[in-house]
């Protein structure tokens, strides 16, 4: 089988390759052949693996929701189990769908996804269209996600970035956050505490193995990736519906995952929804958030 067909972005130093068919994934993005995502194996886009993908949209929400279940004004709800053995729902269904290019030229893409539950009600039982535009210059990415509820009811909803970056010898992160949830033994939310020394990133410093996989709120939408070795510096730019930071850091693996997120793990299932950074769409409403990220030649 062959790799799917694919959308490609340049614009100066840099090329991003777009998987629109796998989940409207990005396949690969580089600074002149250097690699600023993970690269996507010419083998996962064969065989359509979105998880292997540099990066790809989270809606209609971010994370996990448990065991796929909540209510939601009065409404009981049980969404499909879609992590493989994993107990719980997971970054909506829009990673699990082909989406449509609408518009495209050499540095700048429009795909669309249209959601309808009478379809697929056990992914999401709110009908919603979904939209990503990503555009390239010489000096970066941006990606804009817009979420549309498309239904006759009112619908929670949320959106997120999931972008994996390379590890590679002397990567440093630097973001800023208040608080940090630790999750309990099944990898929920269970406590807000301030940020814990081991993991304060708040100045730049080596990536190191934080043994993290945790949401930080009270992010203040800035993050910073520097390839020492390479010189080159990536800076996160998100616009402020995005207030919590996901951060993936898997021991022993090459990559690591800097998630811009507007919500909460398990947001859905919270007091307060709302105060977890969920928002209530209203029938035609429509969520939107924007996320930069500026390359930098430091040397």
């Amino acid at each position: 089988m062959a790799p799917c067909p694919g959308v490609t972005l340049r614009s100066g130093a840099l090329k991003v390759d777009l998987a629109p068919s796998i989940g409207g994934a990005i396949a690969g993005f580089w600074h002149n052949g250097t690699p600023l995502m993970r690269e996507t194996p010419d083998e996962a886009l064969r065989q359509r693996l979105v998880r292997q993908t540099s990066s790809y949209p989270l809606i209609p929400y971010s994370n996990r929701i448990a065991h796929g279940r909540f209510s939601f004004q009065g409404i009981a709800h049980q969404l499909a189990l879609n992590f493989g053995d994993h107990p719980h729902s997971i970054h909506g269904n829009a990673w699990q769908n082909p989406w449509q290019v609408d518009e495209a030229t050499d540095t700048h893409c429009r795909l669309s996804l249209i959601h309808r539950p009478l379809e697929d009600a056990e992914a999401w039982p709110f009908a919603y269209r979904a939209e990503q535009v990503l555009a390239v210059s010489p000096d970066g990415l941006s990606i804009t996600l817009t979420l549309e509820n498309m239904d006759t009811l009112a619908m929670p909803a949320g959106l997120g970035l999931h972008p994996f970056f390379p590890r590679r010898a002397g990567v440093q992160l630097k973001f800023s956050a208040r608080n940090v949830h630790l999750s309990g033994p099944d990898s929920l939310p269970a406590e807000c505490i301030p940020v814990l020394a081991k993991w304060d990133y708040t100045s730049m410093r080596d990536l190191g193995e934080p043994g993290l996989d945790n949401c930080f709120d009270g992010w203040d939408g800035n993050a910073e990736i520097m390839f020492e070795q390479e010189g080159i510096l990536l800076r996160l730019d998100a616009d402020p519906v995005y207030g919590h930071l996901v951060v993936y850091v898997p021991p022993g693996r090459d990559f690591f995952a800097v998630e811009p997120v507007t919500h909460l793990n398990d947001a859905i299932n919270r007091p307060d929804i709302v105060r977890h950074g969920l928002h209530v769409l209203q029938p035609r409403e429509a969520l939107t958030g924007t996320v930069k990220i500026g390359v930098e030649v430091v040397r």
